[in-house]
């Protein structure tokens, strides 16, 4: 009996000297970052911001300035030359545009997105018109593959923006006039007008204190005054900028337009592409008459979208009447309001967020977009740079 009692009194003496050595160890101090802090600063996903500054930077275009809506959230890191996805509801329409970041990401105390009013467009002329300071928009995390990679673009680099395409290109030039990089830029920005030519002052500023970064404007619509370049961004006047294409990367941001066009002249000077970067091409402003289009089908014919997704553990179905010539995703958003939302950022089909399973029917994609092989082996849309040709049916069970 005694010989028992003694073995329960160890295992007693042994447990409290486990609780009082649990209980020594040390609290983690305020300044820890674990790596499960650390990546989701980096990559939170989802962000509220809030509008603190706007200002005009052109008659058509807003410099609009957001901090973090939550004081003990700062703002996700990012490149320069990344965008962001910003998500609004209109009319009881919530969707979402990228938009790419013109500040430094030296500091991260706020983001600046310029946003140029598209002629009928849904989004941009609504941020325009009614965003004020102190309204409340989420946003995703930075995203895009629009920036300097030392390993593979070397250190003499092109940058060709036609209007607002210059909005990544100056947060770019800001980041290397910061941290005073030793590369050699040339900018060559096209616009309309002289009163087009966004950030003015500032890149007449870092041409100045920069001897290293040379920018050349050239209008498409000058007026009699104007004393620089005129006309279109041709291989010549690239040519003259830059004197050689020796060693040289390019970046090219505009619209379809602009992508067309630019992109003849620098084949025309054989240049290989895996020395061109164009940022995502965006939605067409009329798919019909993008390469590739089926003359046949009727631009007003509708087309019939059935929708499989889930609400908590149920399996539900919706069906609606869908425009050709819209991109599926857009024509989701519209008709369904806030009962489903798919995760998206680009709106181009580069970021494959919204990637989707199409369970039949048949799409037309514009041919510069790349859809991943393993997407296409297993039936897999991008339903934001998807338009439909035959009644189509997706499946959403599956995110």
């Amino acid at each position: 009996m005694e010989k028992e009692i003694m073995e329960d009194v160890k295992k007693y003496q042994k447990a409290e000297k486990l609780k009082k050595k649990r209980d020594e160890v040390e609290p983690l101090p305020w300044y820890y970052d674990g790596l499960e802090n650390l990546c989701n600063r980096i990559h939170p996903g989802k962000q509220l911001l809030q509008v603190s500054d706007i200002e005009f930077l052109s008659r058509d275009t807003k410099l609009f300035r957001f901090i973090s809506a939550k004081p003990n959230k700062p703002l996700a890191p990012f490149r320069a030359g990344q965008y962001i996805g910003l998500t609004v509801d209109i009319n009881g329409v919530r969707t979402s545009r990228p938009f790419s970041l013109a500040n430094s990401p030296n500091q991260l105390s706020y983001y600046e997105l310029g946003v140029r009013i598209k002629e009928g467009g849904f989004v941009s002329p609504f941020l325009i018109e009614n965003l004020k300071v102190g309204d409340i928009l989420e946003a995703s995390e930075p995203l895009g593959n629009l920036f300097y990679n030392p390993m593979f673009h070397g250190k003499d680099l092109v940058f060709i923006a036609g209007g607002s395409g210059i909005t990544p290109f100056i947060s770019m030039l800001r980041d290397i006039s910061e941290k005073k990089l030793p590369l050699n830029i040339w900018l060559i920005f096209g616009c309309l007008t002289e009163k087009d030519i966004l950030f003015r002052k500032e890149l007449d500023d870092i041409q100045k204190r920069r001897s290293n970064i040379k920018t050349r404007y050239i209008l498409s619509e000058p007026d009699s005054d104007w004393k620089g370049e005129c006309g279109f961004i041709t291989r010549d006047k690239i040519l003259n900028e830059i004197g050689t294409i020796a060693n040289k990367y390019f970046y090219v941001v505009g619209n379809r337009a602009m992508y067309e066009f630019v992109r003849e002249e620098l084949n025309t000077l054989g240049i290989p592409q895996h020395r061109i970067y164009y940022e995502a091409f965006g939605v067409p402003d009329d798919i019909t008459k993008v390469i590739g289009w089926p003359q046949e089908i009727n631009s007003s014919h509708k087309i019939q979208i059935t929708v499989e997704y889930r609400r908590n553990t149920f399996k539900e179905k919706i069906e609606f009447e869908a425009l050709c010539t819209e991109p599926i995703l857009n024509s989701l958003e519209r008709s369904i309001k806030d009962e489903i939302e798919i995760a998206n950022a680009c709106r181009s089909g580069e970021c494959a967020l919204c990637r989707t399973r199409m369970i039949s029917g048949k799409v037309f994609v514009p041919p510069e977009v790349t859809i991943r092989e393993v997407d296409n082996n297993f039936g897999f849309i991008h339903p934001c740079i998807s338009y439909p040709l035959t009644d189509v049916h997706l499946d959403l069970t599956l995110t």
